[in-house]
C-alpha cells in the first residue's frame, strides 16, 4: 500500500508539472475539508504532538513523524501534513483540523501540547508572505497554549530543473529559500523576514520579535548533513554571463556605478556558483530532488532529536554533525526581492507547484 501511495504522490507532482502548456485556469475556491473526527488515544503518552508540513511531512514511507514517535517515549504524534500545501493553507488547516477539533482537549492540565512545523516550500516563491503566514501560525499556536518546534526547510533543487535553478534563477530561489529558513531560525530581523508584511505585526514594524512569533525550538535542517556540501561548483564565468543577461539582475543594479556593479556581479556570480552545494544529497532523494527518501527522513529525525524538549523522553541515536551552524550564517543579508517578483518571472504551472497565490 505504501508503494502505491508513493507512486500516486510522484504522479501528482509529474502531472502538475505537465500543465505548462495549458491555459491559465480560473482560481479555485479554497479547499474545505470535512470537520475533524480524530482524537489522541494514547493515555500513557502525555505529550501530544501535531506535525504540520507539506508533502515532505506527508511522505508515507517511514516519515520523520513516525520516527519521532519511536524515539520519544512520552510522545503521541498526529501528522496533519498535506501534499501541495503552502504556508497559508497549512495555517488554515491547523485552525480547522486542530484548533477547531472538539475531540482535542487543550485545557487538560495533565497533557502537554506541541506543534512541530516544517512547511513553506510550496510557497517559497513568495518568501515574505510565507514568513508572514508562518508567524501568524506560531502566534495562533501559542495563544492556545501550544509550544512550537520548527524544522527549517530541507535542501532542495537540481540542475535538471533549469527553469528554477539555472543561472540567475537558481540564485533567486536559493535566496528565497534562505529567507524562509533564517526566519524560522530567528536569524533575521522582522523587516528582513517579512518585508511589507512587517506592518501587520501587533508589536509594530520596528519592534524586535515577540516570544509568540518564534518557535521555542528551531532545528536547522537546511545546513545539516542532508546538504550536498561536496557537490562540484558551477563555472564562475558562466554564472557571470547568466547574471549580466538577466533582465531583473540588470534592473536591480542599474543605479550602481561601474565599480559597484562589477563588485556586485562578482559576489553574486560566486554565490550562484555554489548553488549545487545547497541541494539535497543525491543518495537521500526519493523520486525527485525535493522529497527525501526513508534514509533522509531518518536523518531529519536524528538531527532534530537532541534539540527536542526533555519532557518528550527522547532516546537519540548519534546526531549527524551539522555542515554549518546557524551562528556562521552571515550577519548581513543580500537584498530581498519584492514578494511578487518571482511570480512574474515564471509560468502559471510553476506558481501552482509552489503553492503561490494566483495573480
Amino acid at each position: 500500500m505504501r508503494g502505491v501511495v508513493v507512486g500516486l504522490l510522484a504522479s501528482w507532482l509529474w502531472v502538475t508539472g505537465a500543465r505548462a502548456q495549458e491555459p491559465e485556469p480560473v482560481a479555485a475556491a479554497p479547499e474545505v475539508e470535512p470537520p475533524p473526527t480524530w482524537r489522541f488515544k494514547q493515555k500513557e503518552r502525555p505529550v501530544k504532538v501535531v506535525v504540520l508540513a507539506g508533502s515532505i511531512g506527508a511522505w508515507p514511507k517511514q516519515p520523520y513523524a513516525e520516527r519521532l514517535a519511536e524515539m520519544c517515549s512520552n510522545v503521541e504524534v498526529r501528522n496533519l501534513s498535506k501534499v501541495g500545501f503552502g504556508a497559508l493553507q497549512l495555517k488554515q488547516r491547523f485552525k480547522q483540523q486542530f484548533l477547531e477539533n472538539p475531540y482535542v482537549n487543550l485545557r487538560d492540565p495533565e497533557l502537554e501540547y506541541w506543534l512541530v512545523f516544517q512547511g513553506g516550500l510550496n510557497s517559497v516563491g513568495t518568501p515574505e508572505r510565507t514568513n508572514h503566514d508562518i508567524r501568524e501560525l506560531f502566534t495562533l499556536a501559542h495563544a492556545r497554549g501550544l509550544k512550537v518546534v520548527a524544522f527549517s526547510l530541507t535542501p532542495w533543487g537540481d540542475d535538471t530543473d533549469p527553469k528554477r535553478w539555472a543561472g540567475a534563477a537558481g540564485l533567486r530561489y536559493l535566496r528565497a529559500t534562505r529567507t524562509v529558513v533564517d526566519f524560522v531560525l530567528g536569524a533575521l530581523a522582522p523587516q528582513q523576514a517579512l518585508g511589507d508584511y512587517a506592518r501587520k505585526r501587533s508589536a509594530g514594524t520596528d519592534a524586535p520579535w515577540q516570544p509568540e512569533e518564534l518557535p521555542e525550538v528551531a532545528v536547522d535542517l537546511y545546513r545539516s548533513s542532508l546538504r550536498a556540501t561536496t557537490a562540484p561548483l558551477r563555472d564562475l564565468e558562466a554564472m557571470r554571463t547568466a547574471l549580466t543577461k538577466d533582465g531583473l539582475w540588470k534592473r536591480q543594479h542599474a543605479e550602481l556605478d561601474e565599480t559597484a556593479r562589477a563588485a556586485a556581479l562578482e559576489a553574486d556570480a560566486a554565490e550562484a556558483a555554489e548553488v549545487p552545494r545547497w541541494f539535497l544529497r543525491t543518495e537521500l532523494r526519493s523520486f525527485d530532488h525535493i522529497h527525501p527518501n526513508a534514509e533522509g527522513h531518518r536523518l531529519i529525525a536524528e538531527t532534530a532529536c537532541p534539540r527536542l524538549p526533555a519532557s518528550w523522553g527522547c532516546t537519540c541515536p548519534n546526531a549527524p554533525v551539522a555542515a554549518e551552524s546557524p551562528a556562521e550564517a552571515p550577519a548581513s543579508q543580500p537584498p530581498r526581492l519584492p514578494m511578487t517578483t518571482l511570480l512574474l518571472l515564471y509560468p502559471h504551472w510553476l506558481r501552482v507547484l509552489l503553492g503561490a497565490p494566483l495573480l
